[in-house]
C-alpha cells in the first residue's frame, strides 16, 4: 500500500449502468476462521481453517444490504465503515440464539447488475480486516412483516482501509465456485 493520495486512473461512467441491490445470497464467515489472499483491495484466494465453513444467508429480494461510509479525519487517511444488514425470521430457540450471539463476521455479497470484465467487481467483501460487529437488532410484531433486522458494522476506530474489497479469482465462474466450496468443511 502506498501513502500516495493521487488519482491514478480515469473515471469514465458513461458506459456503465448501476443497478440497485444484491443477489439473494450472502456468504458469512467467522472472522477467525478464514484467511484471504489480498493485494490492496482485491481478494484473490479464500482459505478456510481446517474443519470450518462459511454460512449462507438466502432469501427474497432486498432482505440483505451492504455498503460503506467514508470516515474522514484531519490526522489520518480516509477509512471506511463497512455495514451489512439482514432481515430474518428466526423461529426456533436455536435459530434465535444463533443470530443473538453473532459478532465479528466477514460478509461476501453478490451485486446485481453488470459483471465487468470477466465478472470482476460482482462479489464484494465487507469487514475483511477488522470484522463486522452487531450494532442494532430490532423487531416489532406490528412492523416490517414481523421480521427482525440485524445490522452489523465496523467498530469505531477499527474501520477498513478500502471502501469495498473485490473478490475475484480469475473469472466470475471460478469466484462463485470458490465461494460455494467454502460452504463445505475443508
Amino acid at each position: 500500500m502506498s501513502c500516495s493520495t493521487k488519482i491514478t486512473n480515469d473515471i469514465i461512467e458513461c458506459s456503465k449502468l448501476p443497478t440497485k441491490g444484491l443477489k439473494g445470497k450472502a456468504w458469512i464467515f467467522n472472522a477467525d476462521e478464514v484467511t484471504f489472499t489480498i493485494t490492496n483491495n482485491k481478494i484473490t484466494a479464500i482459505t478456510m481453517a481446517s474443519g470450518k465453513t462459511s454460512f449462507t444467508a438466502e432469501g427474497a429480494k432486498d432482505f440483505i444490504t451492504a455498503g460503506h461510509e467514508a470516515v474522514v479525519a484531519e490526522n489520518k487517511f480516509t477509512v471506511y465503515k463497512h455495514n451489512f444488514s439482514i432481515q430474518a425470521f428466526p423461529l426456533t430457540a436455536v435459530e434465535k440464539e444463533n443470530l443473538d450471539v453473532t459478532d465479528n463476521i466477514i460478509v461476501i455479497v453478490e451485486a446485481n447488475g453488470e459483471k465487468g470484465e470477466k465478472g470482476e467487481g460482482v462479489f464484494l467483501a465487507y469487514g475483511v480486516t477488522n470484522g463486522l460487529w452487531k450494532t442494532t437488532q430490532t423487531k416489532s410484531s406490528a412492523d416490517n412483516n414481523a421480521l427482525t433486522t440485524f445490522e452489523f458494522s465496523s467498530r469505531d476506530q477499527m474501520e477498513e482501509r478500502y471502501s469495498e474489497y473485490v473478490v475475484f479469482l480469475t473469472d466470475y465462474d471460478s469466484t462463485k465456485t470458490a465461494l460455494i466450496a467454502t460452504e463445505t468443511k475443508q
